[in-house]
């Protein structure tokens, strides 16, 4: 009966290690007013998370000129306040070092450490995101993230079910299309959208949402060897009328 028991607990702590893991958070800005939020999580559903991990927020000008936006905390939520015109607000976060390890599973720390148990998978781990304010031809280019979602055209004058070609690119470059993902559609109602791999390096489309916020998500997996990783977890985010 104690041996049964092991057994049942085993598969439950394994089934939400599964759930916790498919379901990993994401990260997308949203202006309110004079300032910008960072959220963390799902849509409709988000979580506090550590301010000194924001490692930059900046605004970028219809010039193309970057401006450094400094991060606030308040009640769980980072901010920033805007006090300039931007068409393009950008973030980017250290999710530090993970491990997946046959005895704990997945567990994250500061840096790499010692670990005791077989390693599955461990790595760095990266999040990005950008929000699209004002279309302005530029933006249909990369802005300079290290992992990013780039619109072909302006998304902001599509309608609900409208095809919006995207491109994915990686340090300025098309991304390799092993280890990259991206949701195909943008509607921010869908908690956890699927997300298709790419095929090849090239333009792919996704469906956009009903009226009001848009978000594509986007996850690229750098393997450096057997067992280590780079990952990174992007998104875009605009509004549509």
């Amino acid at each position: 009966m104690q041996m049964l028991r092991n057994i049942m607990v085993g598969m439950i702590a394994f089934t939400l290690l599964a759930a916790t893991c498919a379901q990993a958070h994401d990260m997308w800005l949203e202006k309110r007013g004079d300032k910008v939020f960072l959220l963390y999580g799902h849509p409709g559903d988000t979580d506090p998370y550590p301010l000194s991990r924001i490692t930059s927020m900046t605004g970028i000008t219809e010039n193309q000129w970057n401006i450094s936006l400094e991060p606030l905390e308040h009640k769980g939520e980072a901010f920033a306040d805007l006090g300039d015109d931007f068409v393009m607000l950008a973030v980017e976060f250290d999710n530090k070092y993970w491990y997946n390890t046959d005895e704990d599973g997945w567990r994250n720390f500061n840096a790499p450490t010692e670990i005791r148990s077989t390693i599955i998978e461990e790595g760095r781990s990266y999040k990005l995101s950008k929000e699209i304010l004002a279309w302005r031809p530029f933006l249909a280019e990369p802005v300079g993230q290290r992992a990013e979602i780039v619109p072909l055209k302006d998304p902001t004058k599509l309608k609900q079910g409208d095809k919006l070609p995207v491109m994915l690119f990686y340090e300025g470059k098309p991304m390799p299309a092993d280890g990259a993902r991206v949701s195909t559609t943008s509607d921010m109602n869908i908690e956890h959208p699927e997300l298709a791999e790419l095929k090849k390096s090239e333009a792919i489309e996704v469906t956009v949402g009903p009226p009001g916020r848009q978000i594509i998500i986007g996850k690229y997996e750098k393997k450096l060897d057997e067992t280590r990783r780079v990952w990174f977890a992007f998104s875009l985010t605009f509004t549509t009328q």
